[in-house]
């Protein structure tokens, strides 16, 4: 069965670790209803420790409850910050809200996961 170009693609999140660095991957669409699933694989990678990267190079829609629950959990609820940034290419779609929502005056964005890794890996 060939998919649909028209049809809604159904949100995924990676996790994975590299150099010591926690990326966390999302696919296709994330809104309200992803949101949750995001949240809870966030808060798994920060009571595992280190720096975080959120790649949203391969997330074809986002919306400003995601973004929220990114700068939120990136707040923390404790005395530090979590070392955290986005990755969000310079033709990425999500670019705009990132710059709407002023996400991007908080959390570093960078254009491309080598980048994004590469600053928070020491």
């Amino acid at each position: 069965m060939t998919e649909r170009r028209d049809e809604p693609c159904e949100g995924r999140i990676d996790v994975e670790c590299s150099a010591r660095v926690w990326v966390l991957t999302l696919h296709g669409e994330h809104d309200i209803s992803t949101q949750p699933t995001l949240r809870e694989q966030l808060d798994f990678v920060y009571e595992a420790g280190g720096p975080v990267v959120v790649d949203l190079a391969h997330a074809t829609f986002i919306d400003s409850t995601v973004l929220g629950a990114i700068a939120a959990d990136w707040q923390g609820d404790g005395d530090e910050a979590v070392r955290l940034v986005l990755v969000a290419p310079t033709n990425y779609e999500g670019s705009r809200l990132i710059e709407l929502v002023g996400v991007g005056r908080t959390i570093p964005v960078y254009p491309s996961r080598a980048g994004a890794v590469a600053a928070l890996a020491d």
